[in-house]
């Protein structure tokens, strides 16, 4: 799938939609969340339980043929008949082994299906998130909540799910055959299992919110893990290592605090568990030496009855010891669901269609300041201009000017707080997010590049673009001979992030990546910064033939990188301080754009506006 597919199915489905309004539903659980995204697959389902409930049986006839070949041995029964009982028995078994194999593999089938859906949409979920989500989230915490939480989900259906189901079948089958031996002790059997079932349960769920905060602090460490590895060497090269290993250390002890909390509810549940195991394994020797001493039972019926106690103590002590992977699974699927209630502050109710072609830009009065910072200060301040469909402009200013945040806003990666913007005549809250972004491209300073063939890197592994359209837009753009010359031509391998090329190669990889999608509008965003003077006629080719006959806006590093485009837009502290076409600009003196011009056209924009101030 293409990028530009990947984004038109990026909104949201109805499935996720459905879990995240029932995630803010007060009378919502984590339970009932995880039985809706099981629901669609009820084929596998039917089948996963059927083969359960034949699991959950043969415990059950094992006992019941020893118990007849005790009797049937006390009565003096042919040695043929009871040779034939243990060849039942041994088959038995073998047939237990293979619906162990069975159940395994219909759980892990069923778990990772419904999991990898739950992956996919949740990873779509994020990408529609806005920018202010992303700006508080780190990505190692995301890594944690899309990924390490949705595993524990994996973990719980694959594992205690199927332990569940086919220890549910032998409890209530037991009850059964000891209600057919004897109504009483059946009874009985039934209070004690219904006791033993209500206390798990009571201290399963008190672990849950334990379970929960240890997930938490674990996103948390692996949000400061990467953050730190993203910055380890200006760490390292400017002394601030021992801050890192200081704030791993922190968020590595909330880790190991959050899990001897949820460790201690484990232990308790073992230690409350194993009790009433003890007492009721006690409670039945007593009542069977007593009937047993009355004539009341045979010898094989007590055996059965002593038998299926430890049956009994089986299937729950199992489920007991799985509590931990029911509390990460509860943990993950609440985590899950707060995931899933986060909105995006940009709407997609749009519906009207941009024209077609280039695509001309509008801003009207457009402020923005973010919010999501402790003291929001206005960022764009009252920003009006147009550029007609085809045409080219230049964003000028120092660092801080507001740049970058006029990028945002016509990638809509965050909203106006006042004032339109529109492409096309078209306002952006009228047309949908995965149109808008279909007709756009950008490339900025920092390119991201994979551990792939530049092929796969050009196409970003949209296998509908062949290999002849790569060429053709190579050649295009003027860079054939350059890939070319390399080891394996378009097929040569990079490292991880595009080791092997220069910051500069990285750009022209990434404007042809951006030309073979052919937008209508593109952004450049300082993309010749870190170009070297080796690599920048190249770049500088490839960029007027990126925009010619589209709309562009250019945000420049240096002066020369403006001086082809057709308007010029200087920026200070949000507000356009000049703006005008490039050729009447360069011809008043008294422009701004003229006198920082005069300074050099090489001259880096930062150096350029100080030596004017």
């Amino acid at each position: 799938m293409g990028w530009d597919q990947y984004c038109s199915a990026s909104a949201p489905n109805d499935r996720v939609r459905s879990l995240a309004m029932e995630s803010r539903s007060r009378s919502s659980n984590h339970w009932r969340a995880l039985f809706d995204l099981i629901t669609p697959h009820r084929a596998r389902v039917t089948a996963i339980s059927a083969v359960l409930a034949v699991a959950g049986i043969l415990p059950l006839v094992g006992p019941l043929l020893i118990a007849k070949f005790i009797d049937d041995a006390a009565n003096g029964a042919t040695s043929a008949h009871l040779l034939w009982l243990a060849g039942i028995y041994v088959a038995l078994g073998v047939s237990r082994q293979l619906m162990a194999v069975a159940v395994a593999w219909t759980a892990a089938d069923l778990s990772w299906r419904v999991t990898n859906e739950l992956r996919s949409d949740l990873t779509r979920h994020v990408l529609h998130l806005d920018l202010g989500f992303h700006r508080a989230t780190s990505p190692g915490e995301l890594v944690s909540r899309v990924d390490g939480d949705v595993t524990a989900l994996s973990e719980f259906i694959s594992q205690f799910a199927a332990k569940a189901v086919a220890a549910g079948v032998t409890l209530v089958g037991l009850i059964a055959v000891v209600m057919w031996r004897d109504w009483r002790i059946g009874l009985g059997l039934a209070v004690y299992l219904a006791i033993a079932t209500a206390t798990m349960l009571s201290l399963r769920d008190r672990a849950v919110d334990e379970a929960a905060t240890e997930q938490a602090a674990t996103g948390r460490m692996l949000g400061e893990i990467e953050e730190r590895l993203a910055g380890a060497d200006d760490l390292r090269s400017n002394g601030g290592g021992s801050h890192a290993v200081a704030t791993f250390q922190k968020a590595s002890a909330a880790v190991l605090r959050s899990s001897l909390a949820r460790e201690r509810q484990g232990v308790a549940l073992w230690i409350i568990s194993n009790a009433v195991f003890i007492i009721g394994g006690l409670v039945i020797l007593a009542v069977d030496a007593a009937l047993l001493s009355r004539g009341s039972i045979t010898l094989g019926t007590a055996y059965l009855l002593f038998q299926y106690t430890q049956i009994l103590r089986e299937p729950l002590g199992r489920l007991a010891d799985e509590t931990e992977r029911v509390q990460r699974a509860a943990g993950g699927m609440s985590r899950t669901l707060q995931l899933l209630a986060e909105t995006s502050s940009i709407s997609n109710e749009g519906s009207t269609p941009l024209p077609t072609g280039a695509l001309g830009v509008e801003l009207s009065d457009v402020c923005f300041e973010y919010r999501d910072e402790e003291n929001p200060a206005r960022v764009v301040d009252n920003l009006t201009l147009s550029i007609a469909p085809g045409n080219s402009l230049g964003v000028l200013g120092r660092t801080g000017s507001g740049k970058t945040t006029l990028a945002r806003l016509l990638l809509r990666l965050v909203e106006p707080t006042s004032g339109t913007i529109s492409f096309g005549g078209v306002s952006l809250h009228d047309v949908e997010v995965a149109e808008l972004r279909s007709r756009i491209g950008v490339v900025s300073q920092d390119v991201h590049l994979f551990e792939a063939s530049i092929h796969d890197n050009l196409t970003l592994f949209d296998e509908t673009i062949d290999a002849s359209a790569v060429r053709a837009a190579l050649n295009e753009l003027g860079l054939l001979d350059w890939v070319s010359a390399m080891p394996q031509g378009v097929e040569t391998k990079l490292g991880p992030g595009g080791a092997g090329l220069s910051a500069g190669e990285s750009q022209l990889i990434a404007l042809t990546r951006l030309f073979l999608r052919s937008p209508d509008f593109v952004l450049l965003d300082e993309a010749s910064s870190r170009v070297d003077p080796t690599t920048e006629a190249r770049v500088t080719k490839a960029i007027d033939r990126l925009i010619d006959g589209r709309t562009a806006v250019v945000i420049a590093h240096r002066l020369s990188t403006v001086e082809r485009l057709d308007q010029i837009l200087v920026l200070e502290d949000g507000r356009a301080v000049e703006h005008g076409a490039t050729e009447a600009l360069s011809a008043d003196t008294n422009s701004r754009y003229a006198r920082l011009l005069a300074l050099g056209a090489d001259i880096a924009v930062d150096e350029a506006v100080v030596a004017y101030d």
